[in-house]
């Protein structure tokens, strides 16, 4: 529906919108499809759950997600790559869906997601997190296909994509919102919300890193061809046109054109709540140290860490022949099989760059790596060494620094040497860890 739409008639009511809680597809209907990290940090190392609802740690003693969601109690556990933590208390927003839980002291998060200032949440290619159904039977309407009904549910965490189109003042008990269309062929790994999703995070790219962008709160809905259908019923779909709506009151008939009318979700706003969330969750507006053990919480449960041969730095969990120290160096994920090379000047994850470059009419060998800053907890040592035989190693070149954020930053390296100096060169990035 058009977001003039969605202003006057569905967020007025709860009744015109159904609690958000499952990804689904516009490409596929495959239940397995996206049950596993994306592999890019974007957001499933920070999903942890309540009462088979996600929520997403933001400081060391408080999570974020949904109010609106009756099943949560003080006194529930919150369950984090496997590891318990119960909550002692709930803070509830006084204008939005948003619910701050605080877990017991003594058992702090090992690190937590950053949060989104708003500056480039609308337009974004988001990654939004969510589980439970999966998506149903075809509704065609006028022998055209529309979209897809809500189908069977089973608790899966998935992850998908969409674009954020844009962000409105709901008012009432809800304040901003943040919503995504469901497109007709969309981005990539294209999403729509379902029952089950809510508490999720919705993950956009800042600065370097993915932070928390948004919560998952509803869905357009409920949908139906014509009054024989009663009380129509819950879909994903991605043209609303020729359907009727339920506005709350009514149900509407919205007009069918040659362009497609898409549905969409919507998810509190936590850049519009910041304030709040800083004041309530202590900790929340710092990045979180992270040093190896830290990390490996983001991803192993604590059996998985009890053991080196999983989850120790020279392991190599995902079998893709980087051991986790050079995966956590690198800001690689290490239960996701990945031989990712860093991007020339703009990459933010991936192995050493090394690559012949013509500079003023010379030819020289350059490495370009990130390194993670010992600022923010790293205790990491980066030494790169040129060679021009592989037996004789030398720490020699101009080096260039550039910062990221605070967490992060991309190192270049340029060899002194020239080709014309030595025919044979070769370089190498060497970690270490001193923790």
């Amino acid at each position: 529906m058009m977001p003039t739409k969605i202003i006057a008639t569905v967020i007025g009511s709860m009744l015109a919108m159904g609690i958000g809680h499952a990804v689904m597809f516009w490409q596929t209907a495959d239940p397995a499809h996206n049950t596993g990290t994306p592999g890019d940090n974007s957001g499933w190392q920070y999903e942890g759950t309540m009462d088979g609802y996600l929520g997403v740690p933001i400081a060391p003693h408080f999570f974020l997600s949904a109010k609106h969601i009756a099943e949560h109690n003080v006194g529930d556990v919150f369950y984090f790559h496997g590891d318990a933590y119960t909550t002692i208390a709930a803070h509830n927003s006084p204008n939005t869906d948003l619910r701050i839980w605080e877990v017991a002291h003594a058992k702090p998060f090992p690190t937590y997601a950053p949060l989104s200032t708003g500056a480039n949440d609308v337009g974004a290619v988001a990654t939004i997190h969510g589980r439970g159904y999966q998506r149903g039977v075809a509704v065609v309407q006028n022998n055209v296909l529309k979209g897809w009904r809500w189908g069977t549910p089973d608790g899966l965490q998935r992850w998908g994509r969409n674009e954020v189109t844009g962000s409105f003042d709901a008012g009432g008990s809800y304040g901003e919102v943040m919503y995504c269309h469901f497109n007709h062929n969309g981005v990539t790994h294209e999403c729509h919300l379902s029952v089950g999703d809510s508490g999720g995070g919705i993950f956009v790219l800042e600065n370097g890193l993915w932070r928390l962008a948004g919560i998952n709160l509803a869905v357009d809905g409920p949908f139906r061809k014509n009054a024989s259908e009663g009380g129509g019923s819950m879909a994903a779909l991605f043209d609303v046109g020729g359907m009727e709506y339920f506005d709350g009151s009514n149900w509407v008939l919205e007009s069918d054109t040659v362009d497609d009318k898409p549905s969409s979700f919507y998810a509190s706003r936590v850049a519009a709540s910041l304030t709040w969330i800083n004041n309530t969750a202590t900790g929340s507006s710092t990045l979180a140290m992270e040093n190896f053990s830290a990390w490996q919480k983001l991803y192993f449960t604590p059996a998985q860490i009890a053991n080196a041969n999983l989850s120790g730095m020279a392991a190599d969990y995902d079998q893709d022949g980087i051991v986790h120290l050079l995966e956590y160096a690198f800001h690689l994920e290490p239960i996701f099989n990945e031989r990712k090379t860093l991007e020339a000047s703009t990459g933010i994850r991936g192995m050493p760059m090394i690559r012949k470059e013509s500079i003023g009419n010379e030819e020289r060998l350059s490495i370009e790596f990130l390194r993670r800053k010992n600022s923010n907890g790293a205790a990491l040592t980066y030494v790169h060494e040129f060679s021009p035989d592989l037996v004789s190693w030398q720490t020699v070149g101009t080096v260039d620094v550039t910062s990221i954020n605070d967490r992060w930053e991309r190192v270049k390296v340029t060899d002194a040497v020239t080709r014309a100096q030595s025919a044979r060169r070769f370089a190498r990035v060497r970690v270490s860890i001193n923790e």
